[in-house]
């Protein structure tokens, strides 16, 4: 089984946003390979701190395994690993951290 990775990029080939204020997430599908999904987009951006009020963008990433972001908050941290996501802070090409994920198989997680 692969995993479905979430990547906060505006442009589609960059981890460029903030969690809380991503306008685009670029959804990949990876096992032996990375394999495009769709662009996905909130229905509203939060402005400034939220603490809470997650609900809509767990909800957009329910099926995602693992989320990449440049920054994201403690709150929200929390709240996608309580929901069994893995939350990483980045930076960098899209394909690059792909391929680091594959040939590193840095997200096989025996507990899944």
């Amino acid at each position: 089984m692969g995993f479905r990775i979430a990547f906060a990029s505006i442009d589609g080939t960059r981890v460029d946003q903030h969690f809380a204020s991503a306008r685009y997430w670029q959804i990949y599908d990876i096992d032996s390979q990375a394999h495009f999904v769709e662009t996905r987009k909130p229905l509203y951006l939060h402005q400034g701190h939220c603490e809470g009020g997650f609900g809509p963008l767990l909800t957009l990433l329910s099926d995602c395994h693992a989320i990449f972001v440049t920054r994201i908050g403690q709150a929200a941290a929390i709240a996608l690993m309580r929901s069994g996501k893995r939350v990483f802070e980045a930076s960098g090409q899209i394909n690059d951290i792909l391929d680091q994920l594959i040939r590193g198989n840095l997200l096989k997680d025996n507990n899944r």
